[in-house]
C-alpha cells in the first residue's frame, strides 16, 4: 500500500516542494507524511536544515520510523504521531508547511489551517495540495468519508484565514510569497496564490 500511494503522489509531490522554494537550512514540516514520497525528496536538498513529519497514524509513523532510520540517527528527521487539528510543535517553529492529499480528512478545515499558521514562521510558506473535485469525484471511494475541494474553495478558504503572526527569528531566510517568481498559469490573490498543474490537482500557497 505505501509503494503505490508513493507512486500516486510523486508527482505531485515534486510540484509542490519545487513551489516551496526550499533553502537548504529551511526548517520544514509536512503534514500527512504517508508513505514517505515527500520525504524522500527532502532529505537530500535540507542539507542544514531539519526535516518533521507528523501523521495521525501510528502504523505510519512507525513504517516511516525503520524507513527513514539514518536520517532520524543523524537527527535530520524527525517524525511524530500528531493531528493537524492539534499540532505537537510550538508556535512559529516552521520556515516551510505543507500537505498532500490529506486535507479531504480533515475533521475542520479552518482549524487545521490555523493551526498550520500558528506554526509557520511571520514570512513563511505553506503548500496545500490536492487533487481536482472534478477528479476525485470519479472515484466511488471519495463518497465515503472525504470532503472534496474545487481549487477555487480551497483558495477561498486559505483567504479567509488571515491569522496575524509574531515576527520571525531569523529574517530573511525564508522567501516571501512573489507572484513574479510563480509559474505560469499561477493566480496569486491578497494572501494566497492558487497553481494547477495540470487539470488533475492543483497547490494552493501561502
Amino acid at each position: 500500500m505505501t509503494r503505490l500511494m508513493n507512486r500516486v503522489n510523486r508527482k505531485i509531490a515534486d510540484r509542490t516542494i519545487d513551489l516551496l522554494e526550499l533553502d537548504p537550512a529551511h526548517h520544514v514540516l509536512e503534514i500527512g507524511f504517508g508513505g514517505g514520497a515527500a520525504l524522500s525528496l527532502l532529505t537530500p536538498r535540507l542539507t542544514a536544515g531539519g526535516i518533521s513529519g507528523a501523521d495521525f497514524s501510528a502504523d505510519m509513523v512507525h513504517r516511516a520510523d525503520k524507513k527513514f532510520r539514518d536520517p532520524i540517527a543523524h537527527a535530520r528527521l524527525q517524525l511524530k504521531l500528531g493531528d493537524v487539528s492539534r499540532l505537537p510543535y510550538p508556535d512559529s517553529a516552521f520556515d516551510r508547511v505543507f500537505t498532500i492529499n490529506t486535507i479531504y480528512f480533515w475533521p475542520d478545515a479552518l482549524e487545521g489551517l490555523t493551526e498550520i499558521r500558528r506554526v509557520l514562521y511571520e514570512g513563511g510558506r505553506a503548500a496545500i495540495s490536492v487533487r481536482s473535485k472534478e477528479k476525485m469525484e470519479k472515484y466511488g471511494v471519495t463518497q465515503h468519508g472525504f470532503r472534496l475541494f474545487s481549487s477555487d474553495d480551497l483558495a477561498g478558504l486559505m483567504r479567509g484565514r488571515r491569522i496575524s503572526r509574531r515576527p520571525r527569528r531569523s529574517p530573511g531566510s525564508a522567501a516571501l510569497l512573489r507572484s513574479g517568481h510563480c509559474p505560469r498559469r499561477a493566480l496569486a490573490a491578497k494572501d494566497c496564490l492558487s497553481f494547477a498543474p495540470a487539470a488533475r490537482s492543483s497547490c494552493h500557497l501561502w
